[in-house]
């Protein structure tokens, strides 16, 4: 279970990482255009802020170093009052009113992401396993993740589960293997074939081989008919 831990900055898992960094579409939630490359602490750890997942959201190195030791809410007040006046020092940098302003409303929808209790699960059964070392070895995983997740045709954690597990993931899209019926089968297609099922199992949002199991059962329901018709 979730603790809360201060003082223990940098030492989340990979797989909180990757949990954090993909929320918010991979972007910063702050200016809501750069990649995240990094964790916020949306409450600073200074000021009493938990470092725990439902405090962190996805930020860019950018905006990380520029929010210095403030909320999401006081940084846009301080940047609001600095557009009012720019030389009493509320901020060092000037942002467009029209992108801070959305800057809570972003924050508030990043934690409600990572927040989401099957979003957090299918990280932690999916990557848990996983290390990094340094930043180099963080964001080629990243990557793989984002790659992993741009090949389903929807979040994997809103599909249904085959089963119950608390060691391994059971959703039907990504693991669908797992299904209690499941049977490994070889389909032998040339690769534009290949490529034709996979496009109709994505726009379908079904794992392929729900389409395979689909197929077969209608070829034995035809062979049945056919033996009928015969028999009579």
């Amino acid at each position: 279970m979730d603790t809360v831990r201060r003082g223990e900055r940098g030492k989340q898992k990979t797989w909180q990482w990757l949990m954090v960094l993909t929320a918010h579409r991979g972007l910063c939630v702050y200016c809501g255009r750069s990649s995240a490359t990094t964790i916020d602490h949306e409450r600073p750890v200074v000021d009493e802020g938990a470092d725990i997942w439902w405090n962190f959201v996805p930020a860019c190195e950018d905006c990380n170093r520029w929010k210095r030791g403030r909320s999401a809410r006081v940084w846009v007040r301080d940047m609001d009052l600095h557009v009012m006046h720019p030389t009493a020092g509320f901020a060092t940098r000037a942002m467009a009113p029209r992108v801070y302003a959305g800057i809570t409303r972003r924050v508030e929808r990043a934690q409600r992401e990572i927040a989401d209790m099957d979003r957090r699960e299918w990280f932690e059964l999916h990557y848990g396993d996983a290390r990094h070392r340094n930043k180099d070895e963080l964001f080629k995983i990243l990557d793989r993740c984002k790659k992993e997740l741009r090949g389903y045709p929807h979040y994997p954690w809103r599909t249904p589960k085959v089963g119950t597990s608390a060691r391994r993931c059971m959703r039907l899209i990504c693991c669908g293997y797992q299904h209690p019926n499941a049977e490994f089968l070889v389909a032998i297609l040339d690769p534009t074939d290949r490529a034709a099922l996979r496009r109709a199992a994505f726009n379908e949002r079904l794992h392929e081989g729900e389409v395979l199991g689909r197929i077969i059962r209608e070829y034995l329901a035809d062979k049945r008919r056919k033996l009928t018709d015969e028999a009579a």
